[in-house]
């Protein structure tokens, strides 16, 4: 079958992904070149996981012994699986790329530690702690003050190369294919919480960017450390706690009332890292999140959705569990953002070997500022002007779509995701983990036989099996535990 494919006008650098670290991207884009597009598969600061965090940027103060400190957590939290030199930049970088931030008039506030008689910021948080309110605030401030063009509801499908050069993306919008051909081209897509059953993430975040580098041929790094976020409300309603609620009083407990946490092996209680936490309420028939001893005057104030739940009825029970938050994994990432294709940068949660084997909490945003700067900067100039696809190449990415038809594909999809929470999340073996690539090859298998209805699902479901994959060949190959990884098995 011939497909209809509407080329669309050449862009200088085109950025896949509307979340903060894609409008960072385009933003420090627009200041090489006027010819800047975003693509994002939701609505560009209203959908993906910027939306739903927290908002909490924590960061390296511009101080020598501050600095020294918080670089020392954060090479310990990354247990040597850390891309050294893009560590260190990260760590040296991030007080000024987050300084600059207050010329965009963002309603960030930002607290300090002292050194020296000086004070000097760590953490820049929204009030309250969502994440929507900083997304929202960034586009507005991108439509009125850079000639950045955005497109919403556009899914990338491919990225197209030619002599091992990115030269644009096909992508679909409402059933149509469009190819974009760009001089350089923005991987800002995100994450892959969707492979999991349970996940933090919103429903469009799906491993694109991971699988679309794949099929390049590119190489992922520590797909094996996925982080199972601990805390998260799911009944009566679902909301994130901000982990400081427990140094004010707030402790876990599971169904027969017990602290589980206060044990001698969680010396740092509920706020042991975000790997054990997890674990430890995956061992618990229920986990309940205790707020009769916490300061309810600073719950509302820095918690006030958790706080209105409470208020509602103190007796009802707040149900926690944990779920995929985030991958530390991805394309390797470099201080200037490129990769090993020439043309293509990565930015976000898309990108891997900041964090190593664990992240530390609050750095995730202040990742994308820090490279979503780095990563606009390199593709305006690296870009090539009027590049344009070649009919073969765009040819050979058509061909690998399906024939339209009336097919669904939920059940395919849930059946991954019920099997990668199954065998291949919070504890992990080696039988577990071979039946789950052997039922991954088996939904693959009864994919390329179905005739999709919808050809955003068809492709969203084929960019979660080859990031199953990843993760389950990697945790594998991986024999021992180590940080967001571990085998119970080892």
């Amino acid at each position: 079958m011939t497909r209809s494919i509407t080329v669309r006008p050449f862009t200088r650098v085109l950025v896949i992904g509307g979340g903060l670290a894609g409008m960072y991207a385009a933003i420090a884009a627009s200041r090489g070149t006027e010819d800047v597009r975003i693509l994002s598969k939701g609505k560009t600061g209203g959908s993906g996981n910027s939306v739903v965090a927290m908002s909490v940027h924590r960061f390296a103060p511009d101080a020598p012994v501050l600095r020294g400190e918080y670089r020392a957590r954060f090479l310990k939290s990354g247990a040597g699986e850390q891309i050294p030199e893009t560590a260190e930049y990260f760590v040296d970088h991030a007080a000024a790329c987050m300084e600059e931030l207050r010329a965009y008039g963002l309603p960030l506030e930002y607290r300090c530690l002292e050194e020296d008689g000086a004070e000097h910021p760590y953490l820049a948080c929204c009030r309250p702690k969502q994440g929507r309110i900083l997304t929202a605030a960034l586009r507005r401030y991108m439509e009125e003050n850079t000639p950045v063009r955005v497109e919403d509801g556009v899914e990338a499908i491919d990225l197209l190369c030619e002599g091992g050069r990115v030269c644009g993306v096909l992508a679909e919008s409402w059933g149509e294919l469009l190819c974009y051909p760009a001089g350089a081209v923005v991987l800002a897509c995100g994450g892959a919480g969707n492979v999991y059953a349970a996940t933090s993430n919103t429903s469009d975040v799906t491993g694109d960017g991971y699988a679309m580098a794949l099929r390049l041929g590119l190489p992922l790094t520590g797909m094996e450390f996925v982080q199972f976020y601990p805390y998260r409300i799911y009944s009566p309603r679902r909301a994130d706690i901000f982990p400081d609620v427990f140094e004010h009083g707030a402790v876990f407990r599971n169904e027969r009332g017990e602290r589980f946490m206060d044990a001698p092996e969680y010396p740092a209680k509920e706020l042991e890292n975000r790997d054990v936490v997890a674990r430890a309420m995956f061992g618990q028939k229920e986990v309940r999140l205790d707020l009769s001893g916490c300061d309810l005057a600073y719950l509302e104030q820095e918690c006030p959705n958790i706080y209105a739940m409470y208020a509602e009825d103190p007796a009802r029970p707040l149900l926690l569990r944990p779920v995929a938050h985030f991958f530390m994994g991805g394309v390797p990432l470099r201080p200037d953002c490129s990769t090993a294709v020439g043309g293509l940068f990565v930015c976000g949660e898309t990108a891997g070997g900041l964090h190593g084997a664990n992240r530390l909490a609050g750095s995730a945003l202040t990742e994308t500022v820090v490279f979503g700067h780095a990563a606009g900067r390199s593709a305006a100039a690296d870009s090539r002007p009027g590049a344009s696809v070649p009919e073969p190449v765009l040819e050979r990415a058509a061909a690998t779509l399906p024939e339209p038809g009336e097919d669904e594909l939920d059940d395919l999809r849930a059946r991954l995701r019920e099997m990668m929470w199954k065998n291949v999340s919070l504890l992990r073996e080696e039988s577990g983990m071979e039946e789950a690539l052997a039922g991954i090859r088996e939904i693959g298998g009864e994919l390329a036989h179905r005739r999709p209805r919808s050809l955003r699902e068809w492709s969203e479901l084929r960019n979660m099996l080859a990031v199953a994959e990843a993760v389950t060949r990697a945790a594998l190959e991986r024999r021992g535990s180590l940080g967001a990884h571990y085998r119970s098995d080892a």
